[in-house]
């Protein structure tokens, strides 16, 4: 049994009160090709891709990222940053905008969001490898940038939900230290994400055996729903399962009701509560707790 500061709880339910009440921030956010030129695996004629009028973005082709950065200074050290990677079944990118509400939710606690607009079939004809390859790219040029946003590079971390999760898992299970001698300073930096949060982790048409852990892999939250039949708890828990074999840190948390959308955030029900097991749990991890500044948080 872990004890946690209260400073923590009051700002995790200050925050979570603040979005059940719907309070939107405007933040305009920076918008980033994730190469310069052609990434690997790129078709011809590729386009960034555009939403179809229902908040999911289709054909993307030519990925990027939108940078979402807190209005207040950064902590010393640096803020975490939190790459979220939407669902969609890697054939569009849902609520893309905003990162599945991930913006309202994390930048009052002056952590960083920088929603992943990651390759999606079409027209992509091997999505699972572009994606990763995206996710790894987008790990790295975030540290890269990191003292120009002030965030500190050991703190950046993903969120997946569905597909997105699949994605994630993918970068915490096959990720590199970097290359030094890179000509592209980008590619010098580390793909390994600090930690990972798993929603609703989508199989595609796969067995847990598929995605082997490491054990260098960062630690995971992985959160499912009993009754969630387009991800089934039980993937949830063979990823669980790798994770014990790896001897590497993981939460399990299954709620029993909710579906395939029991994480959404500002959700009814157990799950839309995601962030108040989150937080505790990475304060209490090997990996870097969440640090943020109380000054900017009701209490």
């Amino acid at each position: 049994m872990h004890t946690f500061a209260p400073r923590i709880y009051g700002l995790v339910y200050a925050s979570i009160t603040l979005l059940l009440a719907g309070v939107a921030r405007a933040v305009e956010p920076l918008e980033l090709p994730l190469w310069s030129d052609h990434p690997p695996g790129m078709i011809e004629n590729a386009t960034p891709g555009a939403d179809d009028g229902t908040g999911r973005w289709r054909n993307v082709g030519i990925p990027g990222m939108l940078v979402y950065l807190p209005d207040t200074a950064p902590p010393a050290g640096g803020r975490m940053a939190i790459i979220a990677c939407p669902g969609g079944g890697y054939t569009h990118l849902t609520r893309l905008v905003g990162a599945d509400g991930a913006v309202d939710a994390f930048l009052p606690r002056n952590v960083a969001i920088i929603a992943l607009k990651s390759r999606v079939r079409p027209p992509s004809t091997d999505v699972e490898t572009d994606a990763r390859a995206d996710g790894q790219r987008a790990v790295r040029l975030v540290r890269h940038h990191a003292a120009a946003w002030g965030i500190n590079p050991r703190r950046v971390g993903m969120v997946g939900w569905s597909a997105g999760a699949n994605l994630a898992l993918n970068v915490a299970s096959r990720h590199d230290a970097g290359a030094p001698g890179a000509t592209d300073p980008v590619e010098r930096q580390s793909s390994r994400p600090d930690f990972v949060i798993l929603l609703s982790p989508w199989p595609n048409k796969k067995d847990a055996s598929d995605y082997p852990i490491p054990a260098d892999a960062p630690p995971a939250f992985i959160a499912s729903a009993e009754d969630d039949k387009t991800a089934p708890a039980s993937f949830a828990r063979g990823i669980a399962a790798n994770y014990v074999l790896a001897g590497a840190p993981h939460e399990l948390w299954v709620v029993p009701v909710g579906g395939h959308g029991a994480f959404t955030i500002g959700t009814s029900g157990e799950g839309g509560q995601w962030i108040d097991r989150f937080i505790p749990w990475i304060s209490s991890t090997a990996s870097p707790s969440l640090e943020t500044d109380s000054a900017n948080h009701p209490k």
